[in-house]
C-alpha cells in the first residue's frame, strides 16, 4: 500500500514537471480572408470586320440618240408662174413670165421628188395659187405619177392622164412648171418627162 502511493506520488511530480517546461499552446487557426480575385469580364470587342472594298458607285451613263438614217426632208418647193414678170420675180420663161419656187412643208420624206410633184398635181382645178397672183398652167390637167427614176444624174419621170394646156403660151409654162420641180435637187441636173410613153416635148408640139 505505502510502495503503491509513493509511486503515485512520485507519477503527480514529474507530471508537474513537465507541465512547467512544456506549454502547448492550442491556437484557433486565423482563417484569412482573401477577397475573391476580380477577373475582368471579357471585353466586348468586336473584331474588326476584313476591310470591305466599298462598292463601286454606279453613274448613269446617259448615251447620245444612235445615229439613224435621216428622216428625211419636211419642206420642198413647187413652181408657179408669174405672168408677164419678164424674169422679175425668177427665172425668165416663154411669154415673158417668171418662173417662181413656192416653199411647201410636208411630212417627212426621202421620196422628195415623188412629194413636190404630188404638191403640185393637187393645184389641179386652181388656176391661181391663193391670193398670191401665180399662175398654175396646169389647173386643166389630171397627172398621177407612173414612175420615177434618177439614173446618172437625170430624173426619167414618167405621168400618166390628160394634159391640157390653156394655150401657146401655156406650153413653156407646162414645161417649166414640171422641170423645174425636179432640178430643185442638187442631185439632178436633166429631166425627161413623159405623158403616156409619150415624151413632153413631142406631146407639147402636138405630134403626140
Amino acid at each position: 500500500m505505502k510502495k503503491w502511493l509513493s509511486d503515485l506520488i512520485v507519477l503527480c511530480i514529474l507530471a508537474w514537471i513537465l507541465s512547467a517546461c512544456v506549454t502547448i499552446t492550442f491556437k484557433n487557426p486565423t482563417s484569412t480572408y482573401l477577397p475573391p480575385t476580380a477577373h475582368p469580364f471579357p471585353t466586348n470587342t468586336t473584331s474588326p470586320l476584313p476591310s470591305q472594298t466599298p462598292l463601286p458607285t454606279f453613274t448613269p451613263i446617259i448615251l447620245p440618240p444612235t445615229s439613224t438614217p435621216s428622216q428625211g426632208a419636211t419642206s420642198i418647193k413647187i413652181f408657179l408662174i408669174a405672168l408677164d414678170d419678164n424674169g422679175g420675180s425668177g427665172k425668165k420663161i416663154g411669154c415673158n413670165d417668171s418662173i417662181v419656187p413656192v416653199p411647201i412643208n410636208i411630212e417627212p420624206t426621202l421620196e422628195v421628188l415623188k412629194a413636190s410633184l404630188k404638191e403640185l398635181f393637187k393645184l389641179e382645178g386652181q388656176r391661181e395659187y391663193g391670193l398670191s397672183g401665180l399662175y398654175n398652167s396646169l389647173y386643166q390637167s389630171h397627172l398621177n405619177i407612173d414612175s420615177l427614176n434618177i439614173v446618172n444624174r437625170e430624173a426619167v419621170i414618167k405621168l400618166r392622164g390628160t394634159l391640157t394646156p390653156g394655150g401657146v403660151c401655156d406650153d413653156p409654162r407646162v414645161k417649166a412648171q414640171l422641170e423645174e420641180t425636179a432640178l430643185q435637187f442638187n442631185t439632178i441636173d436633166k429631166v425627161s418627162i413623159f405623158i403616156n410613153g409619150i415624151s413632153l416635148d413631142q406631146f407639147l408640139s402636138g405630134q403626140g
